[in-house]
């Protein structure tokens, strides 16, 4: 099995790092892509100590928890939660990073990565599940297919049936006369 590059041995991400403030030099612009870049993305960040509670997070591309959070979150691209974050309550994300603490019900439709600092308690339901040494994972685990894989049955239904060659003709059975 053939390793991304940037990634150790084990096959994990590096965990994701802040982004770095730009240079004075020049700055070349990267291709379009078909998601936002992260400078360009609807994010919020809960800072350690602040406590955000009830009701739900819409239209928020990533989460990032330093702090503590109680609330639901849906169609989202990214969930991180710091060392120091705990998040309480209902995710559905393509991607969660945990290196905190996770209490409830995480369904991550790409990945999720639990930090040897993370301990994910509830329900998890994930389409790749990646748990580094000394991560604490408890409660039910739910392997789901990815988005290609989902969208294969569809495509397979919306095509046109091609035609299978017909079959030969089976000759009809003798009839013996009896005498």
């Amino acid at each position: 099995m053939a390793l991304k590059p940037n990634f150790p041995a084990t096959g994990i991400p590096p965990q994701p790092t802040q982004p770095t403030a730009p240079s004075a030099g020049p700055v070349a612009r990267p291709a379009p892509a078909a998601r936002p870049q992260a400078g360009d993305r609807r994010a919020l960040v809960v800072g350690r100590g602040i406590a955000l509670a009830g009701g739900a997070i819409s239209d928020c591309e990533r989460l990032e928890v330093h702090g503590t959070v109680e609330v639901s979150i849906r169609h989202a691209l990214e969930l991180i939660i710091a060392d120091s974050g705990v998040f309480r309550g209902e995710a559905e994300i393509e991607e969660a990073d945990i290196s905190g603490a996770f209490d409830g019900s995480v369904t991550a439709t790409s990945r999720l990565v639990v930090r040897s600092t993370g301990k994910v308690t509830g329900t998890i339901r994930c389409h790749r599940l990646m748990v580094e040494e000394g991560a604490q994972v408890s409660g039910k685990i739910e392997m789901i297919p990815g988005p290609a894989a989902a969208a294969a049955p569809a495509r397979a239904a919306a095509a046109p049936a091609a035609e299978a060659p017909a079959a030969p003709p089976v000759p009809p059975e003798p009839v013996y006369a009896r005498s």
